[in-house]
C-alpha cells in the first residue's frame, strides 16, 4: 500500500498492532486493572528481564545557552572556580550524581555553531552573536574545554555538530579533529591545540531538530536524511566504531511527526545506529486542564512515544531488508512550560542572560520519577538518555556567586544514578486504575483514558549483590499500599529506603529554603518473601535491598 499521509501511515501502523490504545496500551507495558482499591501487587524474580541496562540512558545534558556553560559550570574569576575557569561546586555535584554521558553543545545552538570558533587559543576566538537565542558567545569555552570537564566530572562525551547551516565536510572534519591520532590536517591541529591524544568520541548527533520551523537550517526530510547519510559515510570512514544518531521527530505535535522519521531513514537507516526522540511536558491548561492527576500520568506518553517510533524504526527496517534494528536516543525530556518563549528565550544581544531557567516544584519531582519509571522500562529500546538540562538551564542544578541549589527534579534523577543498576525486571504490575478525559485538550499528552495509581519499575545488579525497586504513587489524595511477593532474589536486609513527598504540590526549593522539597525516610515492613510497602499520598520513593 502507498502510504500519502501521516494519517494513514500511523493507521497502518496501528492496525498492524504496533502502536496499542487504551486497556491493550497498558498491558503491552505490563499493567492489568485491578479492583482492589488502594492495593497493587506484583512478583519480582530477577529471571523475568527486560534488558541489560545501558547507563547512557541517565544521562544528561550541556548547551551553550542562557546560564548553563557561563556562570554554570564555566565562570573564570569567581572564587569558586579552579585555575581552568570550572566551578568547583558544580563538578562536585556532577560527579557525585554520576552522570554517565554529557550531551553537548546544543540544542538549537548546534544549528549555527561552527565548532573551529571554539579551539585554540582563547585571545584569537571570536565573539559572535548567536542567533539561536539571541545571546552573545564569546567561545572561551569550547570542544577541548568540554574534554576536560568531561574528565574532571567523569561523564562521557556525546557531541552534536551543525548540519543546520553548516555543512558534512564541517562536520566530518570535526569527527576528525576528536578522534583522529595525528598526521592529517585536523587532527594535527588538534596536537597544535595542546591535545596530542585524541578525543576518540563514541557518540555523535547528526544535528539537532531538523524538522523544527525554529532551527536554522531547516530541511525536509528526504533533505536532512540525504545529508546525514552523507555524513554519516564519510565518518565511517575515519571513525568505523562511531555510533551516530539521526535527528528524529522534535515533539509529537507537529504535523510531520512520525512521517518525518520514516521518510530520513528511508534516505540514511543503512548508515545510522540509532534516531533521536525529544519532548517536554507541563501542567498547563491546554495540556492537562490544570489537572495534576493528568500530569502526573505524562510519563505515558513519554511511553507511546517511544513505541510509536520504534514502530517507525521496524518498519523501515522491514523495507530496507535490514539486518539492524536501530536503538533510540531519548536526548532531550524534561518539564518545561514555565520559563518558555518571548523574553525567556531571547537573550536580547547579551552574554550569558537568564534564560529558561524553570523553577520545579514537587508535582515536577514527581513527574520526573515517572519519566525514570518509564526509561527504565523501555531500556531495550532506548540505549542513550538525556535529562535536559544539567545547570541553570531547564535544570535540576541551579547556581548563583556563592553557591548551587538542587531543584526538586534533582533527587528522582539522583536516585537513578545512584540505584539503577545491572538488569531492567519484566513486571507485571496489578493496579487500580484512574479515568482521564481528553475533551478540549492537545491529544497528543495524557492519551490514556484509564491510568494505574502506582507505577513501578526494578532492577537487579547480581554483581553488586542489590536490588532496587522504584514506586510512584499518583493518588493525590491516599496512600495505596503495594504488594511485593519476592522470588530470586529474596531481599535479606533494606539499604535505602527514600521518599520524596509533602502536603503541597506546588512547593519549591530557593536559595533561602534549600530543602523545602527533600527526601524523607519511607516507613517499610519486615524484609521477607512477601512485602506491603505503604506509598504516601503523592509520592515518588525508592527501596534497595542486599540480596545475600
Amino acid at each position: 500500500m502507498k502510504i500519502t499521509s501521516r494519517r494513514q501511515f500511523v493507521k497502518q501502523l496501528v492496525t498492524s498492532g504496533a502502536v496499542l490504545t487504551a486497556a491493550p496500551w497498558l498491558r503491552s507495558i505490563g499493567y492489568a486493572q485491578n479492583s482492589r482499591a488502594r492495593v497493587a501487587r506484583t512478583l519480582i524474580d530477577q529471571a523475568n528481564i527486560r534488558s541489560q541496562l545501558d547507563r547512557r540512558l541517565l544521562g544528561a545534558f550541556l548547551e551553550h545557552l542562557g546560564r548553563a556553560v557561563y556562570t554554570g559550570v564555566y565562570e573564570p574569576g569567581s572564587p569558586l572556580a579552579d585555575e581552568s575557569g570550572f566551578r568547583r561546586d558544580v563538578i562536585a555535584e556532577v560527579k557525585g550524581l554520576g552522570v554517565p554521558n554529557m550531551r553537548y553543545p546544543g540544542g538549537n545552538f548546534v544549528s549555527g555553531y561552527h565548532w573551529q570558533d571554539g579551539v585554540g587559543p582563547k585571545n584569537q576566538r571570536p565573539t559572535v552573536l548567536e542567533r539561536a537565542w539571541n545571546s552573545l558567545e564569546t567561545n572561551q569555552f569550547g570542544t577541548n574545554e568540554f574534554m576536560e570537564w568531561c574528565k574532571l566530572v567523569g561523564t562521557e562525551p556525546l557531541l552534536g555538530f551543525n548540519l543546520g547551516t553548516g555543512s558534512a565536510e564541517e562536520a566530518v572534519a570535526y569527527v576528525e579533529y576528536c578522534n583522529v591520532a595525528r598526521g592529517t590536517k585536523w587532527s594535527d591541529l588538534r596536537r597544535q591545540h595542546g591535545y596530542e591524544q585524541p578525543h576518540n568520541v563514541k557518540y555523535w548527533c547528526l544535528g539537532n531538530e531538523m524538522d523544527g520551523p525554529w532551527q536554522m537550517g531547516r530541511l525536509t526530510a528526504p533533505e536532512y536524511g540525504r545529508k546525514a547519510r552523507d555524513a554519516a559515510r564519510q565518518i565511517r570512514v575515519i571513525s568505523p566504531n562511531a555510533q551516530l544518531i539521526a535527528c528524529g521527530s522534535s515533539n509529537t505535535i507537529l504535523p510531520t511527526y512520525l512521517e518525518w522519521d520514516r521518510q530520513v531513514l528511508e534516505e540514511c537507516y543503512d548508515q545510522v545506529d540509532g534516531i533521536s526522540l525529544h519532548n517536554y511536558y507541563g501542567n498547563t491548561a491546554a495540556l492537562t486542564g490544570g489537572s495534576s492527576a493528568r500530569y502526573l500520568a505524562m510519563n505515558l506518553d513519554m511511553e507511546r512515544q517511544i513505541h510509536e517510533i520504534a514502530a517507525v524504526c521496524d518498519y523501515v527496517q522491514g523495507l530496507q531488508r535490514s539486518p539492524k534494528r536501530l536503538w533510540l536516543s531519548f536526548d532531550e525530556w524534561n518539564v518545561w512550560y514555565r520559563a518558555r518563549g518571548g523574553a525567556f528565550a531571547n537573550g536580547q544581544g547579551k552574554f550569558a542572560p537568564r534564560l529558561l531557567e524553570e523553577v520545579y516544584n514537587l508535582e515536577d519531582a514527581l513527574l520526573v520519577g515517572g519519566f525514570v519509571n518509564t526509561l527504565l522500562r523501555q531500556s531495550a529500546r532506548v540505549r542513550v538518555g538525556c535529562l535536559a538540562q544539567i545547570v541553570n538551564v531547564i535544570a535540576p542544578l541551579v547556581t548563583n556567586e556563592t553557591s548551587v541549589l538542587r531543584q526538586s527534579i534533582y533527587y528522582p534523577y539522583a536516585w537513578a544514578l545512584q540505584f539503577a543498576h545491572g538488569r531492567v525486571l519484566d513486571l507485571e504490575v496489578e493496579a487500580e486504575t484512574y479515568p482521564i478525559h481528553a475533551e478540549g485538550l492537545r491529544a497528543d499528552f495524557a492519551r490514556e483514558d484509564q491510568v494505574p495509581f502506582v507505577d513501578v519499575v526494578a532492577t537487579c545488579d547480581a554483581a553488586r549483590q542489590r536490588a532496587s525497586v522504584f514506586l510512584l504513587n499518583r493518588d493525590l489524595e491516599n496512600e495505596r499500599e503495594f504488594v511485593v511477593d519476592w522470588r530470586n532474589p529474596t531481599p535479606a536486609r533494606v539499604l535505602t529506603a527514600l521518599t520524596l513527598t509533602g502536603g503541597d504540590l506546588k512547593a519549591a526549593n530557593t536559595f533561602d529554603r534549600p530543602t523545602l522539597v527533600a527526601p524523607q525516610p519511607l516507613e517499610l515492613p519486615a524484609v521477607g518473601a512477601k512485602m506491603t510497602f505503604k506509598l504516601p499520598a503523592r509520592s515518588y520513593s525508592v527501596v534497595q535491598f542486599a540480596t545475600a
